[in-house]
């Protein structure tokens, strides 16, 4: 009786563990995160920022999108535009990541502000962080 039931329980654990590994491809946002992923990881900055946005429009609740959109906004030098994905993926990120994100919301804040001088007048505005 187990020579019967040994192929089957076999049949059964692949098959659940094969679903468990496709299953995070039906999280949102996923796969543009993938693209993000691939197109950072080549270098192309620019395209992983298209990536990326559309990930954080398709999971808002994604730390990692918000992380790699800020990343890739400081490749590509916009410091400004790196700073709100930043705060965000601080926000949503856990506990043992925001050290390093804090680090980078404080490299892209320095870097703005050494080149975009007016980001420390009074006159600046909120939308000039954008």
């Amino acid at each position: 009786m187990s020579k019967v039931f040994a192929p089957l329980i076999f049949t059964m654990a692949v098959a659940l563990l094969s679903s468990c590994a496709t299953l995070r491809s039906f999280t949102p946002g996923h796969d543009s995160f993938e693209e993000g992923m691939a197109s950072f990881n080549q270098g192309q900055f620019d395209s992983a920022i298209q990536h990326f946005r559309k990930s954080t429009l398709e999971n808002p609740n994604s730390a990692q999108a918000y992380l790699y959109l800020g990343r890739s906004y400081i490749s590509v030098g916009r410091w400004k535009s790196a700073i709100q994905p930043l705060r965000t993926a601080f926000r949503l990120s856990p506990h043992e990541a925001k050290d390093e994100i804090m680090n980078l919301i404080v490299d892209a804040i320095f870097a703005a502000a050494t080149n975009y001088p007016r980001l420390g007048e009074s006159g600046a505005s909120d939308k000039d962080l954008l």
